[in-house]
Order: structure tokens, then C-alpha cells, then sequence
């Protein structure tokens, strides 16, 4: 087999495998909309005694979860674990891969306040891996695969754990020519599978994970405030710190006891589902209707709504219910800036709602660039220099504090 033949194979094979990946994350979050808008939006609400029946699904929950946590291990496992162990391994088991996505509905579906996006990223970085080793047996045994008839060959291509070759430092090609190819071939099917992906949710009729947060005119008068919004999102990012420490702390009981620990976390999301369903999950599908209601509530009323999200999102992660905190964050903070919108009614709306947000996710999840691309998604291009600014205002005021610190010590 000639290099241009290899080449358009192994390509060719990259892309199918890349668009089941993306198929893949759309069953995830396909099955976890619509399960979850099944049993919350419709069977529970026409039930009789709906408290009773909230109450008995939710223990149902903690006692499946807790079971699975305590009979598998610790799943769903992050993104931030699996990149981790990815990076010092340089390859991971993808074996529990499905493992990992089915805990993770679960728990989505029986109505923990976390996202989805933490085991969702984490099953596709498993399955990036598994990728790249079934690419990497068609390139050292081509010879062998090229004799194979065209059903053999298929059915080795997509065998799910067979035919596999595991990143081996001393058999990894050196030439540059060969990496650099390599590289801009897996950036186009981490495209292809986003594209597969979007397609189908499209197709499907899914809705959106980014919400319009409204229209902005700001003028250079709001930038008066647009120090003391910073120091405000800063000052509350720390405080949700400081408590989240706390929580870990007060959490460290029934750590060989998934069971009890699920269950204790089902009755919080007992207490969220009677009485406060709009922050069950991660609150990206109740943020779209916050630019419109958040006028209704007073600050005072935001705020503790702001509070009891955060605070449920913590009950959660420290009871196994594990998911993604990037949403319920980003909605957190969001709603905090609406709340503050309610006390400088003289001020651009959207701007203090975009200075509020940024620089308290940026101080929660530590990713100044990261969370500011993710949240100006939420916003009209005028208020894109606001996000920026705001995030390379924490980015070099954290460097600078850091390098000062380094220098006293």
C-alpha cells in the first residue's frame, strides 16, 4: 500500500469513527432531555400525591446510583479526571466508557442540579483515545489489512474493543512532516464529530444549549460601575470557594457508604424537585426565560435563588450525584448579575449582567479565557469587549499577585 492510499484509509477511517463519537454524545444528550422532560415535565406533575411520588423516585434514585457507585467504582469519572490521567498515562482505559455515560444519565435524569458536560467530555476523551488506537492498528498493520476481503475489513474497523494498537512511545513516528500531518488530522475529525453532532441535534429538533440573555446599549457611563460589578463577581467567586471547601469538609462522613451518601443527596433533590424545579439539573433550559422574568423577583429574591443553586450543586457533587458544575455555575452567576441589574436600575442591564457573570465564573472555575469564551456565547457582540476585558483584567491581576507572592517567599 502506497502513503497516498494509506493516507486517504486512514482518513477516510478517522471520519467514520469521528461521527460515531458524535452520534454518540447526541444518544447521551438526546436520551437525558427527553427522559428527563418525560418523568419531571409530565408523569410526576399528573401524578396524585405528587410529593409522594417526587419523594419515592428521588429515593429511587439514591438507592440506584449509590448501588452502581458502590458495585463499579467511582463513576461517572470527569473530564477533568480523565485529561489528568490521559496527560500523565498518555492513554486511559476506555473500556467503562459506557460505564461512565450510563451513571452519568442517571443522574442527570433523576434531577441532580449538575451538567451533563463533565462525564459527556470525559466519554469523549475515552473514546478520542480508542479512536486513536484503532487508527493506529490500521497503520502498522496495514500490510495484513490490505489482503483482508471488504467485510473483514469493515468488521475489524468497527469491532469495539479488538484490533486496538496502544500508544507506545518507542514506536511513535518522529518525523516532523508525519506529526504535524497527524495533528491537523485530528483537529478536522474533532470537527467532523462536533459537526455530526449539531447535525443531529438539529435533525432531532433538540434544543439549544446557549440562551439569548437580551439586547445591550451601553454607553460609556456604565463603565463607572464596571470596577466595583468586577469586584463584586470576584468577591462573590471567593465566597463560593470558601464554601466549597466547607462542603467537602462537612461531606467526609460515609465515605465507604455510596448507598447512604446517594440517598442523603436524593433528599435534596427531593427538596428542589417539590418546591423549586426550575434549578433542578444544570439551569441551562431555565436561563433562556430568565431575561424575561428576572424583572418579576427582587434582588433579595435572586440572590437566595443564586444561593440555593450553588448550594445544591455542592450537596450534590459531595454525595455522588457527580456532574458537570460548569452550567449551574455559569447560570449561578448569571442570575447573580441579573440580581445586581435590579439594584442599578440607571445601568445597562446586559452589561452588568455580563461583568457580574465573567468575573465570578472566571474566579470559580479558574479558566479566564475559557470562561469568557463560553459565556460571551450568552451575549450580543457589543458586550464581547466587556467579557474580554474582564477576563484578561483577572488573568493578570492573578499573575501579578502570584509573581508577588512568589517573590516574598
Amino acid at each position: 500500500m502506497n502513503k497516498t492510499n494509506l493516507f486517504f484509509r486512514i482518513f477516510f477511517y478517522g471520519l467514520i469513527l469521528s461521527s460515531i463519537i458524535g452520534a454518540i454524545s447526541f444518544i447521551f444528550i438526546f436520551l437525558e432531555s427527553n427522559i428527563s422532560h418525560f418523568l419531571w415535565g409530565k408523569l410526576l406533575n399528573d401524578l396524585p400525591y405528587k410529593i409522594v411520588f417526587i419523594l419515592l423516585f428521588c429515593l429511587l434514585g439514591g438507592l440506584i446510583v449509590g448501588k452502581l457507585r458502590k458495585t463499579w467504582g467511582d463513576y461517572p469519572q470527569t473530564a477533568h479526571y480523565t485529561i489528568d490521567h490521559l496527560k500523565k498515562n498518555k492513554t486511559l482505559n476506555y473500556q467503562p466508557v459506557f460505564k461512565n455515560l450510563l451513571v452519568a444519565l442517571l443522574i442527570l435524569i433523576f434531577g441532580a442540579g449538575v451538567g451533563p458536560e463533565a462525564a459527556l467530555l470525559s466519554a469523549i476523551v475515552m473514546l478520542s483515545v480508542w479512536q486513536a488506537d484503532k487508527m493506529r492498528y490500521l497503520f502498522f498493520n496495514r500490510e495484513v489489512f490490505d489482503e483482508l476481503p471488504v467485510l473483514s475489513r469493515i468488521g475489524r474497523m468497527l469491532h469495539p474493543t479488538k484490533y486496538v494498537v496502544t500508544f507506545d512511545p518507542a514506536m511513535a513516528p518522529t518525523d516532523k512532516n508525519f506529526v504535524s500531518t497527524k495533528k491537523a488530522m485530528n483537529m478536522f475529525f474533532v470537527v467532523n464529530g462536533l459537526i455530526c453532532f449539531t447535525i443531529l441535534m438539529k435533525l432531532a429538533k433538540q434544543p439549544s444549549f446557549i440562551s439569548d440573555m437580551g439586547h445591550s446599549t451601553w454607553h460609556a457611563k456604565d463603565l463607572w460601575v464596571f470596577i466595583p460589578l468586577v469586584l463584586f463577581g470576584v468577591l462573590s467567586g471567593k465566597i463560593y470557594n470558601w464554601f466549597k471547601q466547607k462542603m467537602t469538609i462537612l461531606f467526609s462522613f460515609w465515605s465507604d457508604n455510596p448507598v447512604k451518601k446517594a440517598l442523603l443527596g436524593s433528599l435534596a433533590i427531593f427538596i428542589i424537585g417539590s418546591f423549586l424545579p426550575n434549578l433542578l439539573f444544570s439551569g441551562q433550559i431555565t436561563l433562556g426565560s430568565v431575561p424575561k422574568e428576572y424583572i418579576q423577583y427582587s434582588a433579595l429574591i435572586l440572590f437566595i435563588v443564586v444561593i440555593v443553586k450553588l448550594v445544591f450543586l455542592q450537596v450534590c457533587l459531595n454525595t455522588g450525584w457527580i456532574g458537570g458544575d460548569i452550567f449551574p455555575i455559569v447560570f449561578a452567576s448569571i442570575l447573580q448579575g441579573f440580581a445586581i441589574a435590579q439594584l442599578l436600575p440607571y445601568f445597562d442591564v446586559v452589561f452588568i449582567v455580563a461583568a457580574v457573570a465573567t468575573s465570578m465564573a472566571v474566579t470559580i472555575l479558574d479558566s479566564p479565557i475559557g470562561v469568557a469564551i463560553f459565556i460571551a456565547l450568552f451575549f450580543p457582540i457589543q458586550i464581547l469587549p466587556v467579557i474580554l476585558v474582564t477576563a484578561l483584567l483577572l488573568k493578570f491581576g492573578k499573575n501579578y499577585f502570584q509573581s508577588k507572592a512568589v517573590k516574598v517567599n
